[in-house]
């Protein structure tokens, strides 16, 4: 076979795969993980296999953890496009639209964050097909972590922080996600976050889950005694003060 009858074919055939990859990504859905879940168990259910799966999750092998938001093979989705502006991030996006990095990088064949004003994506037009679940345990370990020490209530409200950036649009919207956005939380950089959460911090959590929010609303929380000089933190509007922790909006 001549060289050039090669270098058509590989063409062909590179076409025919992104148009599979395409075809695949245009029918995503999304699936929470839960407790006893395995991949196994949740392509079985989805009526699909565990490599599908590992292929529409970038980066997910053989162990998934409560919580976690999968992108699952569904005929039943639909999709919009939206416009990037000006400021725009995938983070952002997905935020705006109730979905997840993740399932914006398959659905648009990126394989990396990066956009440009101008660009054309393809975005969850249902985002009722996003429901993200709390991930209690590690919502625990946070406020174990950050708050051992503290009041009852100021535990609560610890937990309470982090529901209430879920539910802002400016944050990421699972719990794993705000925990662990980079420099969000110290105890996150310095290991704290892996200890295994008291019973005081498992009820506080509960309680926060269940819709008590001594923080009134709040989105930060903070030691001042611990800031040394001027932190941007500072300048955000206090809400109250609960034990040695400032919340704020």
């Amino acid at each position: 076979m001549s060289l050039k009858r090669k270098k058509n074919l590989r063409h062909i055939l590179l076409v025919i795969t992104i148009g599979l990859l395409l075809s695949a990504m245009v029918s995503a859905g999304y699936y929470t993980v839960k407790s006893g879940d395995t991949l196994w168990k949740i392509a079985s259910k989805l009526g699909t296999d565990v490599s599908t799966l590992q292929k529409l999750n970038s980066g997910v092998g053989s162990v998934i953890y409560p919580g976690q938001v999968l992108v699952t093979p569904s005929s039943s989705s639909t999709y919009q496009t939206y416009t990037v502006l000006w400021g725009d991030s995938l983070w952002k996006i997905a935020n705006k639209f109730q979905a997840t990095v993740t399932a914006l990088k398959t659905l648009n064949g990126l394989y990396s964050e990066d956009i440009r004003p101008g660009q054309i994506l393809k975005v969850p037009s249902s985002p009722s097909n996003f429901k993200p679940e709390f991930n209690q345990d590690l919502l625990a370990r946070l406020v174990h972590a950050e708050a051992e020490g503290e009041p009852y209530e100021g535990q609560v409200a610890v937990a309470a922080v982090v529901l209430n950036r879920i539910k802002d649009s400016r944050f990421p919207n699972t719990t794993e996600g705000v925990i662990y956005e980079k420099s969000a939380f110290e105890v996150v950089n310095n290991g704290r976050i892996y200890e295994p959460a008291s019973l005081n911090a498992i009820k506080a959590t509960k309680d926060a889950v269940s819709g008590w929010d001594p923080s009134y609303g709040s989105i930060f929380f903070y030691n001042p005694d611990k800031i040394p000089g001027w932190n941007w933190i500072l300048s955000r509007p206090i809400v109250r003060r609960i034990g040695n922790h400032v919340f704020a909006r």
